[in-house]
């Protein structure tokens, strides 16, 4: 299964909540269905980060995804839930080759990037 294919059903997800003809789990429930009929379960934690990006973007909030060499601590986490909206979803990733520091991504475009990894790239590139 292709990434097209998984942002087709997320398209086709918020079509359908657009159209407000059924509630939000009703159409989670019919997704499922959906990717079971056409053989595609394999695929469905793709499909729901997809549908979960789309429902984001639906209740107006932003995707972030905050990037860090260690797990965040409880006061780190804090900080950075405040510096964003409640509608934005907040992800946390661990990427021990980042060093130290951050990388901050807004839906998926703008990018704050404060990890020593580039830090040191910069220094010797």
């Amino acid at each position: 299964m292709t990434t097209l294919s998984s942002l087709l059903y997320a398209k086709a997800f918020r079509k359908a909540l657009d159209e407000n003809k059924i509630s939000e789990e009703e159409l989670v429930r019919n997704l499922f269905h959906a990717v079971l009929r056409r053989g595609q379960i394999a695929h469905w934690p793709r499909i729901t980060r997809r549908v979960w990006e789309e429902l984001v973007h639906y209740h107006k909030g932003r995707w972030i995804t905050v990037e860090t060499a260690r797990p965040l601590a409880a006061a780190q986490r804090k900080k950075i839930e405040k510096a964003f909206s409640e509608k934005d979803y907040i992800e946390e990733r661990v990427r021990p080759e980042l060093i130290a520091g951050m990388r901050i991504r807004v839906d998926g475009e703008q990018e704050f990037d404060g990890s020593l990894k580039r830090k040191l790239d910069t220094m010797f590139h």
